[in-house]
Parts: structure tokens; sequence; C-alpha cells
């Protein structure tokens, strides 16, 4: 057979896909070690002269700039993050679901320092949603969702949950990619992975356990677990507790509160005074003030009657979607 006759190799049609991390690669996501709040000048020391993107973050008195879809600007910086302590971020949204809403409305700048200093689900997720290394999708806006406020089982946000241990944003979005394409974990992330299902499993029989007060449900147990995944396990409870001793033996005790899927609208567990409490408008805990020295069933009276006395505001909306 001539040349002139030999079949002619098919044009490629589909470019190769980029993984997530050779994407991350042209792309990055600037870490910063964990701190609860900074401020913008300290960003804009560290950075001078760019244009900075907070993802899940709290930068001090963001909701003093002006408003954008996916969140709030002052000088350089743009605070993509849903802690804000106003009624608009008073809502069940997550940092995903603001970086969706602004890749929607407008796209992120290329040139922009993104930056993240934790790697839980929102904050992956966020962070490569400004990074365009993910879709603006609504896969993603639920498995955020899922991990900070409902507790709903979701692949995406059980695997990401389980990886933020590590504080390696290379590590999660490549098992991410993995998982997203049906591939096989890499066998630490499979581990992290499986110890979190466990925690998950383990939640879900200790539910027969919880006792109420009103629509407060608790438990007190020796096991330190992550109060999210109780929500989707008690559906008629407004507050629900999880009390365990302080690690540090002094006779106090931790209690995580969360709001559960009966809260009345508006219910904010920030503004209720409650003792020794820190966290934000749905969850949060005693342990920033070195636990406290109530029961959980005293704990849980106080909330109640908080239950009792609360008059629905119109200006805090319950909001699931994007």
């Amino acid at each position: 057979m001539s040349s002139s006759e030999m079949p002619s190799m098919p044009e490629k049609i589909v470019e190769e896909r980029k993984s997530f991390v050779e994407m991350l690669s042209e792309r990055p996501i600037t870490m910063l070690d964990e701190f609860p709040i900074i401020d913008r000048e300290t960003l804009e020391d560290i950075f001078p002269g760019k244009d900075i993107i907070v993802c899940d973050f709290r930068v001090a008195d963001a909701e003093s700039g002006w408003e954008t879809p996916g969140g709030y600007v002052s000088g350089y910086v743009m605070s993509v993050d849903h802690h804000a302590p106003t009624p608009r971020m008073s809502k069940l949204i997550s940092s995903t679901t603001l970086a969706i809403r602004q890749s929607n409305a407008e796209p992120f700048p290329d040139d922009a320092v993104v930056l993240v200093n934790h790697t839980d689900c929102d904050s992956i997720l966020s962070s490569a949603i400004v990074r365009k290394i993910l879709p603006p999708s609504e896969r993603f806006n639920a498995a955020a969702i899922a991990a900070d406020h409902t507790g709903d089982e979701n692949d995406i946000a059980d695997l990401l949950q389980a990886l933020q241990k590590r504080r390696d944003i290379e590590f999660s979005l490549r098992n991410l990619d993995l998982l997203l394409h049906e591939e096989a974990l890499e066998p630490e992330a499979k581990a992290l992975l499986d110890e979190r299902l466990k925690e998950r499993a383990m939640t879900k029989e200790m539910v027969k356990e919880f006792r109420s007060t009103g629509k407060v449900s608790f438990i007190s147990t020796t096991a330190h677990l992550d109060s999210a995944f109780f929500p989707g396990l008690l559906p008629e409870a407004a507050v629900i507790l999880v009390a365990s001793p302080m690690k540090d033996d002094s006779g106090k005790t931790l209690i995580k509160a969360r709001l559960g899927k009966s809260a009345p609208e508006g219910f904010a567990l920030n503004t209720l005074g409650l003792p020794d409490f820190g966290g934000r408008w749905n969850a949060g805990a005693t342990k920033r003030n070195g636990g406290t020295a109530l029961s959980v069933e005293e704990y849980a009276g106080l909330i109640q009657e908080k239950l009792d006395a609360f008059v629905p505001s119109s200006s805090i909306v319950s909001e699931g979607h994007i």
C-alpha cells in the first residue's frame, strides 16, 4: 500500500483533560496560617498592590465595604465568605454558594491572589471555583451546604471534610479529581474517608441516646464527634447539643451547639447570650472559653427558654438555593 493509500489518523477532537492539580499549578491558591479573623490592612501589607480574594475565612468588618453577589469588597480585598455577622449571611448558604453567585455574575480576575486558611469542604470548593479549577455547579453548592449546615450524606462533602486534617490543598484536589472521575482514591485519602464514614455510622447509632428538652435535643458522650452530622439525623430538633468533657481535665464541659432543621427562621445562636459560647449564627461551642461549668441539661433548658421567648424576624429568611 502506497503512502497515499494509507488511512489517515483520526483528528484529535477532544483535548486531553487537565487534572485539578495541573490547573492548580497554573492558578495557585495560597494557604495562610489558621486564625479566627484578620483585618484587611494586614492582608494588603502582605500582598501589596495585589487584588486579594479571601475564601471562607473572616476579614474584620468586611461587611462595611460594598456588597457583591459573592460577598463584600473593601480596598483591594474581596471577601467570599459566609461568616460575616449580617442578616444576609445568616442563612443556609456557604462560601461556595457565594463563589458560584459571583462566577455567574462576573468572572473572578485571573491575576488576583486567592487565599484560604483551612482546607475543609467549603474552603476547597469555594477557592477552586474562584480559581476556575471547578465549574460553578450546584453539585458543589449542595456539598458545601451538607458539610457546613445539614450534615446530610454527600460524597464530596464527606471526602473533603475527611481530608482537611492534612491541610494540603493539592492532596484534597487530587483526590476530589479521582472521586469525580470514579477512580480509586489514594490509600491515605481512603483511610481518612473510612474514618469519617465510621464516625458517621457511629452518630447514627447514637441518635437513640439523645434526650430532649422541648425542641432542644442533647447528648453527653466521651467521644468528640462532629456535631454537623446530627441535623440530618434529628430533623425535629431546633437546636442540637453534643457535650463531652474538656480534654484539659478542668472538670468543665465542651458543649457543641448547632441549629437543627426545625429552628425558627431568624433564630441565631450567637445572639442568645449563652454562657461561655463562641461561634456564629448556626453553630458554635464553649471550647474557646475553656468549656462551661453548666451541665448539658442546664444548657438545653436555657436554650429552650430562648426558643419559647423568640419572636420571628422577617429580616432573615431561610435560603438553601443559589
